[in-house]
């Protein structure tokens, strides 16, 4: 059984930027990235197409991002099955904005425990209170299943500059959480991808299709093929756009065109911009410098 894995596609994030063509915002780039991230599906690679959530970028979505995603999973659905549930951004779920799919395509929007050809899926759409998470993935496993998928960060997740830990209050998992039969996870929500080990358990992040901000500007983006009879996998690279985070005219150099670009605010600011749409790059005006520096470290 060879799986497609992927998550927090973003479809409809529609940030402007300074220099862009007109008409041009980053949902260009995510719904580039997203067909992308589909390709092994489209090249017959797989046997099944798994999404984990943030399927669109916010919970109302713009009509362009729906009839985007609806056609890519009719398509794919006419050749195998396609499973999507919502994350943390599609907080009205996804049943509204993907009404009366086809067969193959299933949209869950509930704890549910299902069953597909040579495959059972325990699929846990996102939950904010780790307990209320826990008592539905019991249910969701039943009595046992291949594969568990959520839109959850775990003990022992990482972004950039953290690692997340299920005592900050957050709607982190700790080992606890995990119902014991199912010992392989696929989760979206955290935009790194990563392997992880808890408690015995072998959790995927397969991560983010596209970069989604500044703080991702290092990391890699795609998708994944699982091989569920070895339990191994490779990532399938998409091509993000390349991101700077300038300080300084120095910074500039190897900005290349079409490039996106993100200023802090300085004395200087006026002639950095200038000379970064000189050299054709997208520049993003950093007026809330000041409250995300802290965010900016090197990759």
């Amino acid at each position: 059984m060879r799986i497609l894995h992927l998550s927090d596609t973003h479809l409809g994030a529609a940030t402007a930027f300074v220099g862009a063509p007109p008409g041009w915002s980053r949902a260009h780039d995510h719904a580039a990235a997203f067909e992308a991230a589909l390709g092994p599906a489209y090249r017959e690679e797989v046997d099944v197409v798994l999404h984990t959530g943030d399927l669109f970028d916010r919970s109302r979505p713009p009509e362009a991002a729906m009839t985007l995603a609806l056609q890519h999973f009719t398509t794919l659905a006419r050749r195998v099955p396609v499973v999507v549930m919502p994350g943390n951004h599609d907080r009205q779920g996804l049943r509204a904005h993907l009404p009366c799919p086809p067969p193959g395509l299933f949209v869950i929007d509930t704890a549910t425990h299902m069953r597909l050809p040579g495959l059972r899926l325990g699929v846990v759409p996102f939950e904010r209170v780790p307990a209320r998470w826990a008592q539905q993935a019991r249910i969701a496993v039943d009595e046992g299943v291949d594969l568990l998928l959520c839109h959850q960060s775990f003990d022992g997740s990482r972004v950039p500059g953290h690692v997340f830990r299920p005592m900050e209050g957050t709607d982190t998992l700790g080992a606890a959480d995990l119902p014991p039969n199912a010992p392989l996870v696929l989760t979206g929500h955290i935009h790194s991808r990563q392997d992880l080990r808890l408690a015995g358990r072998r959790i995927l992040h397969v991560g983010s299709t596209e970069r989604t901000s500044f703080v991702e500007r290092g990391e890699a983006k795609g998708s994944m093929v699982l091989d569920l009879s070895t339990q191994s996998f490779r990532w399938c690279d998409t091509q993000p756009r390349a991101m700077r985070y300038i300080r300084s005219p120095e910074d500039l150099a190897g900005v290349r065109p079409h490039s996106l670009v993100a200023l802090a605010r300085t004395a200087r600011s006026e002639d950095i911009e200038a000379a970064a749409l000189a050299r054709g790059a997208y520049v993003q005006r950093w007026s809330r410098a000041d409250k995300q520096l802290s965010l900016f470290t090197e990759p």
